[in-house]
């Protein structure tokens, strides 16, 4: 099958002069992942392309973009912010004003594995302190939705780069399954074979595609739906005896006590369908608001 996009990472031209910059090209070789090496508008950034070969559409820049410190120029960074914290905006600034676009931007700090070692990698001679670090990362998440990452050596830094590539060659994919505002639409019903309605079975096929209905529901089990249509029989006969509850409640709880059994012989065990699965039912079949969640 052939691929129907393809996603190209694009580094800067001073990230590969860097000593990581052969380990980063040798995974993306062993991988055999798309990159271009360029001089990119903001030095020592990282971002990415995707082109849909299937309808041949040009390529279009993603969102994603990562910058790239070593400690000591995160260090540096942080100094400069608690001079004029406007330096945190205007870095965001020039960044989306370079690209032309708003981005969604990633700091990689390299040299270090967490926040807690890299706390350890101040000194007493040091400008800032463990509780700059500490704002600075509130700051950067909060206000401009920005992730810190961390890459201790080369390998970690090319891995990470890496993963990153893969999540925006299959999101594209992600997105189409996420189209519909209900998790069962389409692919859940690829599971069941399609049902042939033959004259002479129409009630066994109705009794099939009930059931179907009732799987719809999650954690609702082959045995549930089987011990609801076994008292109810068809969906207008469970609406009937909705219709013919003296309360909502009486209503919502119709079905809470029908008991489920499993297995044979000595291994059979019983279950209740239970107040929470029969208000769901109840509410799939009754309500008139679109808006309601099961």
């Amino acid at each position: 099958m052939s691929k129907a996009h393809e996603v190209t990472a694009w580094i800067d031209l001073n990230i590969i002069d860097k000593s990581w910059g052969q380990s980063l090209t040798k995974e993306f070789d062993d991988k055999k992942a798309k990159y271009l090496i360029e001089s990119m508008p903001v030095p020592n950034t990282i971002t990415w392309s995707i082109s849909n070969i299937a309808n041949n559409i040009d390529e279009e820049f993603v969102c994603q973009l990562l910058l790239l410190m070593t400690y000591e120029q995160f260090f540096q960074f942080v100094s400069v912010c608690n001079t004029n914290k406007n330096n945190i905006s205007d870095l965001f600034q020039t960044i989306n004003d370079k690209y032309k676009s708003k981005k969604s931007i990633t700091i990689v700090i390299i040299g270090t594995n967490s926040s807690l070692n890299l706390s350890k990698l101040l000194t007493r001679s040091s400008l800032i302190k463990s509780y700059d670090l500490d704002n600075i990362y509130i700051e950067l998440q909060l206000q401009y939705n920005c992730i810190i990452k961390y890459a201790e050596k080369d390998h970690d830094l090319a891995l990470l780069i890496l993963s990153f590539t893969k999540a925006i060659t299959v999101a594209p994919e992600k997105r189409l399954k996420n189209l519909s505002p209900f998790s069962f639409h389409v692919d859940t019903m690829k599971q069941y074979k399609p049902i042939r309605i033959d004259i002479d079975q129409t009630n066994k096929t109705l009794e099939q595609l009930w059931k179907q209905i009732l799987q719809q529901f999650s954690q609702m089990g082959m045995e549930q739906a089987q011990a609801i249509i076994n008292q109810y029989g068809t969906i207008q006969a469970l609406v009937q005896a909705y219709k013919q509850c003296q309360t909502e409640n009486d209503a919502k709880l119709l079905l809470a006590d029908i008991q489920v059994r499993r297995g044979a012989g000595v291994l059979t065990t019983t279950r209740k369908i239970g107040p929470q699965m029969s208000e769901k039912i109840w509410k799939l079949f009754t309500s008139t608001n679109g808006n309601d969640l099961l």
